[in-house]
């Protein structure tokens, strides 16, 4: 039993010394390609070094040896910065690693806080302050390629380098705007990943240190409405408006919180000094076309029939006034067939209820009302058929068409649209109008 016991620890420390051994010896390997690199500026030793030193990083025993792990700093270091020279040269946009510039800053900071020696300390503050701007730029470069999780990475390290740096005696190469700016751009990152824990302490430094950004506000409206705290959402974006009142994405944050809120009249407003400011933008006709729609329904329920035509009619409107400027907007076509269809299929409630009174008062009502229904379906119609004629792939429009023209008893047409729904569906692209090809 004690030989087998004794096996078993001679194995477990051969394997042990194996891979520290394995670990410097990586490191040995990765500081003499490094070393040629330097002599004869040769891309294939830089690749070799990094590769050794992605072995050698893991190694405990290289991670106890400050002067080991400045000189992994130096290694992805130099990685980091041909990157840069190459991608900004335009020569070439391929790594040596991912996240070089994240990887030496740990190393620098790692080999400071294993060395007990004043000089190895500098060194290693010296190359994490060399590093600062090139961990800027890999998180540019991330934002440029849409590695949002990299460059939050990227800005974190920069800002907690700058921290490292300023508490333990080193020279920041970072301003206060610099360090600001990498902030914006860390907070812009976590939020574009819901990572809004992240991003809140961001955006709450850069309105403390008064950022003139208005992307600050935008950034606190969305983290605050994305963690569901929709007062303090409210709070940041009223402080940002008053601070940047002609900014359209503050506004149109404004608009979506009154959505959210069920806030029409305020709503409202916004939605009207949204068009002034961008007149063009077919989706604020829409918002607030469906808005008085809305209003207009809530009317008509409550019995309020003035009051539910005005609405109807300043929806009406909103929608024309949107097709003035852009006649062939297939959303805001369908738009105005779908309010005049739903008010027709609203009176057909009603007309079910007609229905059932056979008294020759209650058949004269139900014809009249009828009359009236069918004069409502037959006024959208020509709406749905120019939306198709603008988009054939649109599926609400498909959908509408294949509902009028059953409800017509015409059902060629309505299987000809109930076959280009299914295409839809599958994925495939309505290339040519229905409409079209039959000449309107």
């Amino acid at each position: 039993m004690r030989k087998l016991l004794l096996g078993m620890f001679l194995l477990l420390f051969t394997a042990t010394s194996l891979m520290a051994q394995s670990g410097e010896d990586a490191f040995k390997a990765a500081k003499k390609a490094i070393d040629a690199y330097n002599l004869n500026n040769d891309a294939a030793k830089l690749t070799e070094a990094v590769d050794m030193a992605e072995k050698a990083i893991d190694s405990d025993a290289v991670q106890a040896d400050p002067k080991m792990m400045l000189k992994l700093g130096d290694i992805y270091a130099a990685a980091i910065n041909t990157y840069v020279i190459n991608r900004s040269t335009g020569l070439s946009d391929e790594r040596f690693t991912d996240n070089a510039a994240i990887k030496g800053a740990k190393a620098y900071m790692a080999s400071f806080d294993a060395s007990e020696k004043k000089g190895d300390q500098k060194k290693a503050l010296k190359g994490l302050s060399e590093l600062q701007g090139n961990i800027t730029n890999q998180g540019i470069y991330a934002i440029q390629d849409k590695d949002f999780a990299d460059a939050l990475e990227a800005f974190e390290t920069s800002i907690m380098a700058h921290d490292f740096l300023t508490s333990n005696g080193g020279e920041s190469t970072m301003t206060p705007d610099k360090l600001n700016d990498d902030r914006y751009y860390a907070g812009l990152s976590a939020v574009l990943l819901e990572k809004f824990d992240a991003a809140e302490p961001m955006f709450l430094a850069l309105r403390e240190a008064g950022y003139d950004d208005s992307g600050v506000y935008d950034g606190l409206f969305k983290v605050y409405s994305g963690k569901g705290d929709l007062d303090t959402a409210a709070k940041y974006l009223a402080e940002g408006r008053a601070k940047y009142p002609e900014e359209s994405g503050l506004l149109f944050n404004e608009i979506n919180l009154y959505i959210e809120q069920n806030k029409l009249s305020e709503l409202i407003e916004k939605l009207e000094e949204g068009i002034t400011a961008e007149p063009d933008n077919p989706s604020l006709y829409i918002v607030l076309g469906q808005t008085f729609e809305k209003l207009y329904t809530t009317e008509t329920e409550a019995g309020n029939a003035e009051k539910a035509a005005e609405y109807f009619e300043k929806a009406q409107s909103t929608y024309a006034r949107g097709l003035e400027q852009d006649k062939d907007n297939a959303k805001l076509i369908y738009a105005t067939g779908l309010l005049i269809y739903n008010r027709g299929a609203a009176m057909s409630q009603e007309l079910v209820e007609l229905g059932n009174d056979f008294s020759k008062e209650g058949q004269r009502k139900y014809e009249a009302l009828k009359t009236k229904v069918d004069a409502e379906f037959e006024k959208a119609l020509p709406y749905f058929q120019k939306a198709e004629m603008s988009d054939p792939s649109d599926m609400s429009t498909l959908i509408a068409l294949k509902e009028m023209y059953a409800r017509n008893d015409e059902y060629e047409i309505s299987n000809e649209f109930k076959a280009r729904i299914e295409k839809v569906q599958a994925g495939e692209t309505i290339e040519k109008s229905y409409f079209k090809e039959k000449g309107m």
